[in-house]
């Protein structure tokens, strides 16, 4: 009997595109290092430019007042035109996992600046903030929504509009939670990297647990939508085609996450600053 070998697998147009990009920008980066020249900076900005609109997109900031889709873009520009003119291609580091929360910080910083939220808005986020720490605390587990509404003595359509409120007006994420402003995404932090230092081991270890334990105390879909949002680093638009609910409910369902963990990361942020170092 003659053993045929077995065809090797070819890679899919799809891969080997991917691949040439990726030595497309590689090339890119070298020449620009090279040169700095302004042709060079300015195609880079071009290649990058659709980074800048994603990271827009995953903010899931609605227009607001004085701000709208185009403002946040050109803020989101700044903050890739500020990674490129930093960015070292020497290091280990892609130039996506280095700006994208540049990029996410220029337009943040540039919203709290305008000081954008109406009071009333900011008043309520505290307010469910309050309620759903508390009543998880008395409890002994997440309240549901129809809890929530009877706490505060309004119906669950209003509680869910408020959510709606928050979710569009509210520029705290779990990445803000965990590493402040200036770090890197949750999908980019090495949690299991190791220091010469036993005592910094030891506070990573404490700051992992916290983290796993305030995702873990979520409802199921809560811990889902957190998982493929921020490890997956989907859209609301993506993750609500795959869980086939609208995009608004994805975002009320993360905003109510938010919510809910804020209460207990916020007091521990010093410590959870240990895994982004």
């Amino acid at each position: 009997m003659i053993l045929k070998r077995p065809a090797l697998k070819q890679p899919s147009v799809t891969e080997e595109a991917k691949s040439l990009e990726e030595r497309q920008k590689k090339k890119l980066w070298a020449e620009y290092v090279k040169a700095r020249a302004p042709k060079l900076r300015e195609e880079i900005i071009r290649t990058y430019a659709p980074l800048a609109r994603r990271t827009v997109d995953r903010l899931q900031i609605a227009a607001w007042g004085c701000v709208n889709k185009e403002d946040l873009l050109s803020y989101a520009v700044l903050g890739l035109i500020d990674a490129i003119d930093r960015y070292d291609p020497t290091l280990q580091t892609s130039f996506e996992a280095f700006a994208s929360p540049r990029i996410r910080g220029a337009v943040l910083d540039a919203l709290r600046r305008l000081d954008w939220v109406p009071r009333s808005l900011r008043a309520s986020e505290s307010q469910l903030r309050q309620v759903f720490g508390r009543m998880e605390s008395q409890l002994g587990r997440p309240p549901t929504n129809a809890e929530v509404a009877d706490f505060m003595g309004v119906s669950e359509e209003d509680l869910d509009g408020m959510l709606s409120d928050v979710a569009r007006t509210s520029l705290v994420s779990l990445d803000d939670l965990v590493a402040g402003m200036d770090s890197s995404p949750l999908a980019d932090i090495a949690l299991g990297s190791e220091d010469d230092d036993p005592y910094r081991d030891t506070e990573r270890m404490e700051a992992k647990d916290r983290l796993a334990g305030a995702i873990a105390a979520l409802p199921d879909r809560e811990k889902q939508i957190v998982s493929l949002y921020y490890f997956q680093e989907m859209t609301f638009k993506e993750i609500g085609l795959i869980l086939g609910v609208t995009e608004q409910r994805i975002s009320q369902i993360h905003a109510r996450a938010m919510l809910r963990m804020s209460h207990k990361l916020l007091r521990h942020q010093d410590l959870l600053l240990t895994l982004t170092k």
